[in-house]
């Protein structure tokens, strides 16, 4: 059985045992969470299958997920030039972003398909996150970088004594 969510704006095609990076999402890593905004679920039969479509959204379908993972994406910078005009402008961006692991999905007519616990540990032992922590924001070394330095000194003096 596979399903189509909606999430963040976008649509994914997701299946007990995937594992898909969305738009972010506020939770720690370990977390569960159900995601309701399903717009379709097909459940294959043989040669045919059954299929259960929403307006726009399914009522009572249900996609329960894990978060595996939350960071940043790779930058993308952004360039702007006018030629012959003296003109340049370059400007980076990172994307936030959740890893979720589809633990579930429940179609709303009464039929469920679960992760086995064997599946979802062999799934994450081999699952490894390339997204990166947000970090500190960049300030010039004038400003707070020498607030920052005293404090740190400070803090290992401290843990010395």
């Amino acid at each position: 059985m596979y399903a189509v969510i909606e999430t963040g704006g976008k649509q994914y095609r997701v299946q007990p045992g995937d594992i898909v990076q969305i738009e972010k999402i506020e939770g720690e890593v370990g977390s569960s969470m159900k995601l309701d905004q399903i717009l379709f679920v097909s459940k294959p039969q043989g040669d045919s299958s059954q299929i259960w479509v929403g307006k726009p959204y399914l009522a009572g379908a249900l996609a329960q997920a894990e978060i595996v993972g939350q960071g940043r994406g790779e930058k993308i910078l952004i360039v702007k030039m006018k030629r012959r005009k003296q003109y340049r402008r370059t400007q980076g961006h990172r994307q936030d972003f959740t890893q979720l692991l589809i633990t579930a999905l429940d179609n709303g007519a009464g039929e469920k398909l679960t992760l086995e616990a064997a599946d979802k540990k062999a799934r994450l032992s081999k699952f490894q996150s390339h997204l990166k922590a947000k970090g500190l924001a960049h300030t010039p070394k004038t400003l707070g970088s020498r607030k920052r330095m005293a404090a740190a000194k400070a803090k290992k003096v401290e843990a010395k004594a």
